[in-house]
């Protein structure tokens, strides 16, 4: 009788290779892992077995759950690096059927930067791994057959959801994408169709997300728009509010510079580039990005 019995619905190269090269504790001590297949239905079968060494019936066990113990890490690392993608595929097209498919592409990828990323501490790649190799090896101590369609189907369910959760993260993450690049466009309409009030416009930002509107020359610069803005500055961030400004005033240039820590990175500034495409200067260090010499709005 094989020690373990392995079904795949697709080609098993890659997990055969794996078995009779990766097996290291095994080897080390002088067995080989041997690997017949055979087929039934839409299934290939590989059977596991030690090919050479002396197996004995005192060092049978002890062999076994090596080889037990190698095959559960070979299919946690194979179900995380080749499985998993298949996964995220399928929940996409089943959950978001209704989106195109440069769209579902899009969500595609979108989950596997966010499987990468460290955004999610309990979900890691060591962690998925682990964790299914945890299930590979509870479910081997009781069983010597493993189809791993099937497995995956009913003993990661756990899994399965939390790759649901985080397709639906990145499919809020796309939504709101897609509403950001709308509202750029709708900025940059507006920009191009204002009249230009002032032709060059320095923003002065502070660590403390506030900001100011200066001249060429330094000057605060005014008019009933920006006072209405500032009166109403109570009910939008100062993000909106200065976006709002700088459509009203549509100048040719737009430089930028921070008071608190020159050439740190503020939210707003994205959003200036991008209505403002090819019209943003960065300053590199003048009187402006000095906190000290700015006089206050009057």
């Amino acid at each position: 009788m094989k020690i373990l019995s392995l079904g795949f619905s697709g080609a098993p190269e890659e997990i055969r290779t794996r078995l009779q090269q990766d097996c290291r504790a095994l080897l080390q001590e002088g067995y080989r892992v041997a690997v017949d297949e055979s087929n039934k239905g839409k299934y290939t079968f590989l059977g596991c077995n030690i090919a050479e060494g002396e197996l004995s019936f005192r060092n049978y066990e002890r062999v076994k759950n090596m080889l037990k113990n190698c095959v559960a890490r070979i299919l946690a690392e194979h179900i995380v690096v080749r499985e998993e993608k298949t996964l995220v595929r399928k929940i996409v097209s089943r959950n978001y059927y209704y989106f195109s498919e440069p769209e579902r592409a899009a969500i595609y990828d979108n989950v596997l930067k966010l499987l990468e990323s460290d955004g999610h501490s309990d979900f890691t790649y060591i962690t998925r791994r682990n964790r299914i190799l945890a299930k590979l090896q509870e479910y081997f101590d009781l069983h010597h057959e493993l189809v791993l369609e099937g497995f995956i189907a009913f003993r990661l369910k756990d899994y399965r959801g939390r790759l649901s959760e985080i397709v639906d993260k990145a499919v809020d993450e796309y939504m709101m994408d897609m509403e950001y690049k709308e509202f750029i466009r709708v900025l940059r309409y507006f920009v191009d169709v204002q009249e230009t009030q002032v032709d060059e416009v320095h923003i002065v930002i502070d660590g403390g997300d506030t900001f100011k509107i200066r001249d060429s020359r330094g000057r605060s610069i005014h008019n009933q728009y920006l006072e209405t803005l500032m009166i109403r500055s109570e009910e939008i961030n100062y993000e909106d509010l200065l976006i709002s400004a700088l459509i009203t005033i549509a100048p040719q240039t737009v430089m930028l510079h921070f008071a608190a820590a020159p050439g740190k990175t503020h939210p707003v500034v994205e959003t200036i580039q991008n209505v403002f495409a090819g019209r943003v200067v960065m300053c590199r260090g003048c009187k402006l990005c000095k906190s000290e010499n700015i006089a206050p709005e009057t």
